[in-house]
């Protein structure tokens, strides 16, 4: 996994966290094409949540198409667990911020990327 994918990933996770909290792992390409379900939650959103789905829809547009996002969580979970800032669920339902490591430092930097 190149530094660029895992930036990627991480990112997209990110969003979901922000967004769609309960969202699986996979509905990503969804809530940046506006097709998911749950992306009517939007209507409540504040102006910071819009601002983080339009930047993240400029920054992750490349994406969308569900078979690339599900490929790269493949390869995502796939790597060694010290270097995953996220813990995924075997069947992509549920994903969290991991509590300890040096991952807490990459959520800074995420946070900087889309404000």
């Amino acid at each position: 996994m190149s530094a660029r994918q895992l930036l990627d990933i991480e990112l997209g996770l990110f969003l979901l966290s922000e967004l769609l909290p309960s969202a699986p792992a996979d509905a990503l390409p969804g809530l940046l094409l506006d097709r998911d379900p749950a992306f009517s939650a939007r209507l409540n959103w504040t102006a910071r949540q819009h601002k983080l789905r339009s930047r993240g829809r400029a920054l992750l547009t490349h994406l969308t198409p569900d078979t690339r996002w599900l490929d790269l969580l493949e390869t995502y979970v796939a790597v060694p667990v010290h270097l995953q800032a996220y813990d995924i669920s075997c069947d992509r339902t549920r994903f969290r911020l991991k509590t300890e490591g040096f991952s807490r430092n990459r959520l800074t930097v995420l946070r900087k990327v889309l404000s």
